[in-house]
């Protein structure tokens, strides 16, 4: 049985990390606040888990809805996975986080182009897609870079 794409597949996964999420939560509770740091070490793995519980139960939603129309998405048997995708994006990160480290651009632009080429090449380079993972990628760029040295005050890797 095939998997990919499956409603339930869907579903099992979204309740795993929900569960997951929540023993972060749970364990997280008694972290002492900071005492170098404005907010602690708390908030960054609570934020982070409740977020990922929030796109999980989103995910559940859209898996239940399809279980009760059709059993499953009409594209799926469109859909032929391509396992060099998991390669080529496993060696971009690694070239993104090098050229983090050798500060050959500030984490924003770099951000952002490493997150339109990813996308673009996940979503094979068709051109509705490609706008918006240029949206995604600088918006997720900059604000990332905003929150990190504005809200969480991190230095980042810069020129």
């Amino acid at each position: 049985m095939d998997l990919q794409g499956s409603p339930r597949w869907e579903l099992g996964v979204a309740i795993f990390f929900v569960a997951a999420c929540s023993v972060v939560l749970w364990e997280t509770r008694d972290i002492p606040p900071g005492t170098f740091e404005p907010l602690g070490s708390a908030p960054v793995p609570q934020a982070t888990a409740v977020f990922i519980m929030m796109l999980s139960i989103a995910v559940g939603i859209s898996a239940v809805r399809r279980l009760r129309v059709s059993g499953g998405p009409a594209d799926a048997a469109d859909y032929k996975p391509r396992p060099l995708d998991a390669v080529v994006v496993a060696a971009l990160t690694v070239g993104y986080v090098m050229l983090l480290d050798a500060r050959v651009l500030d984490f924003a632009p770099l951000t952002a182009i490493f997150l339109f080429i990813v996308i673009s090449l996940l979503a094979r380079f068709k051109l509705s897609a490609m706008a918006g993972a240029a949206v995604v990628g600088v918006i997720t760029g900059w604000g990332a870079q905003y929150a990190f040295t504005r809200i969480f005050v991190v230095d980042l890797p810069g020129l």
